[in-house]
């Protein structure tokens, strides 16, 4: 079956798919572990900073329930037991359990500290590189575009606002993404062909998959571990950014499937 434009979608994510959020919590987590040396007088062991933090982060992320979306309180109280000697992941275990070791209540130091973390993730994010581009792309050929966030909708709408590009998206949806949410939107958008554009394989590409959506994979800088090579193997095409990912669906809207990388 041919698609027209009239009858296509395209649910894009946007957090380092539209916008280097990447850079801002890089920035962020930095800043977070330099403030914390200074006040525990404590020095990272390890010349790569930023994987420091972050091994500690994906490490929280791996037991909270809330995943990624974990109380940020908790990254400076993990980063604070590491310094202190503690391992990532007994450290979020310790946390998550509400066993965390005598280090990680000195309150006031993570508290000092995650007060400007959070300020720090406040920052607005810089477009990544052939978003206008691929935008007016979709623009020029009438094609729907809806930001899906399962973040604060309110955090992507200021984005959207600060960069001028209200005019480009249908709308901004909140929602979980699952094969069963991404089933919904499919029966939503019955009759069309729905194409869905991310950067993380398990959030965004093999639940629009389960589902029977298009998928385009745009990777970004953030490679969490638990990313599989068979998650990224789901995608129906992998697109160096996204005007290229944009240009692809077109091109699949149209009936033409070129190879998929």
């Amino acid at each position: 079956m041919n698609y027209t434009m009239q009858n296509a979608v395209m649910l894009v994510d946007a957090d380092n798919t539209l916008w280097d959020t990447d850079g801002v919590f890089a920035n962020a987590q930095l800043a977070l572990l330099t403030e914390i040396e200074a006040l525990s007088g404590i020095k990272c062991p390890e010349q790569d900073r930023l994987a420091y933090v972050r091994r500690h982060d994906q490490a929280l992320a791996a037991v909270h329930h809330q995943h990624l979306k974990y109380p940020i309180q908790m990254l400076g109280s993990s980063l604070l037991s590491g310094l202190n000697g503690q391992t990532a992941e007994d450290a979020a275990t310790a946390l998550v359990n509400g066993r965390a070791t005598r280090v990680s209540f000195k309150t006031a130091i993570v508290d000092r500290a995650i007060s400007h973390y959070a300020d720090a993730l406040g920052k607005i994010p810089e477009l990544l590189p052939s978003v206008i581009e691929g935008l007016q792309a979709a623009w020029k050929r009438n094609i729907s575009i809806i930001v899906l966030t399962e973040g604060r909708i309110e955090k992507q709408r200021s984005t959207i606002e600060a960069h001028h590009l209200g005019g480009y998206f249908s709308g901004v949806w909140e929602v979980k993404k699952d094969r069963e949410q991404f089933e919904r939107l499919c029966r939503r958008f019955d009759g069309a062909l729905v194409v869905v554009i991310g950067d993380q394989p398990d959030r965004d590409i093999v639940p629009a998959k389960q589902a029977g959506c298009m998928a385009v994979l745009v990777p970004s800088r953030f490679r969490p571990s638990w990313r599989t090579e068979a998650d990224e193997q789901a995608a129906d095409f992998v697109a160096e950014n996204f005007s290229i990912a944009i240009k692809w669906s077109i091109d699949a809207t149209d009936g033409d499937y070129p190879t998929r990388r």
